[in-house]
């Protein structure tokens, strides 16, 4: 299903949104409306209707418990399939309501499967992935999905809080090709926000950094470079803010569990 178009001219490209009954997926499309918006680029949204809990339904030990009762009560495949069918109308209307604030071309398909894999399989030609980050395992802020498709994919992987994307954004650069991304696409980024970008380096990787910065200077935005000592101090020292955004290469992709904001993790 396709909203409003861009005129007649079609979009050089497209971001995927996983959808699910979750606030976190409500705000991981929110920032990637934001975002297909700055960048002239299409929203696709996918709901994935998982497999393995249709599975579930055929086992002794399938049961759910009830959000108002409390209590458990057995899977019946055909309540999951009506479930599955409400929460796609409702996914699709909300949809249909964002794209449209932005004027985004958009489109949203169902599948069924498993979910990290159809994840994967609709990213492989996305200009950028958005998903939620909630987790089920106590401790974790981090889904496994959102871990895997994070660590897995090809594309960058905007991987949301429950919060607007805003600078300032804090680009972490440990001198390879996805800290090189991480820093381009912070620059797209914080250019149309009028926001500033943080670089936070290694002391071996201190020069590419300041000539990054440099760069970033030159064209009329406001960069600094840090360096911490160590990984366990970077870590430490992202772990602390409660505001703005997180560039991290996909090398330490893990890192996203001890954030507490926004992050996206490059390639």
């Amino acid at each position: 299903m396709s909203g409003q178009e861009r005129g007649e001219t079609s979009s050089p490209g497209y971001i995927l949104v996983a959808l699910d009954a979750s606030p976190y997926s409500a705000a991981a499309l929110a920032a990637a409306a934001e975002i297909a918006a700055a960048l002239n680029l299409e929203l696709r949204g996918i709901y994935v209707e998982d497999t393995d809990l249709l599975h579930l339904c055929g086992l002794p030990f399938g049961f759910e418990i009830g959000s108002f009762t409390a209590r458990p009560r057995r899977l019946v495949q055909s309540h999951i399939e009506r479930e599955f069918q409400l929460r796609a109308a409702q996914l699709r209307k909300i949809m249909a309501e964002i794209a449209g604030r932005q004027r985004l071309s958009w489109s949203f398909k169902v599948v069924r499967g498993r979910v990290t894999s159809e994840l994967l399989s609709a990213s492989s030609e996305a200009h950028m992935v958005s998903l939620g980050r909630v987790g089920t395992t106590p401790g974790k802020r981090i889904g496994s999905t959102a871990q895997a498709v994070a660590r897995n994919t090809q594309r960058p992987v905007l991987v949301h809080a429950q919060q607007p994307l805003s600078g300032p954004f804090t680009v972490v650069y440990l001198g390879d090709a996805a800290s090189d991304h991480a820093v381009q696409l912070a620059a797209q980024l914080a250019r149309p926000r009028g926001t500033s970008i943080r670089i936070l380096a290694l002391p071996q990787f201190r020069p590419q950094a300041d000539e990054f910065a440099q760069e970033a200077t030159a064209g009329g935005l406001e960069c600094s470079v840090t360096t911490a000592p160590s990984a366990e101090a970077m870590m430490t020292l992202l772990a602390q803010l409660e505001s703005g955004a997180v560039i991290l290469p996909v090398s330490v992709a893990p890192w996203l569990d001890s954030l507490a904001v926004t992050a996206i993790v490059t390639p």
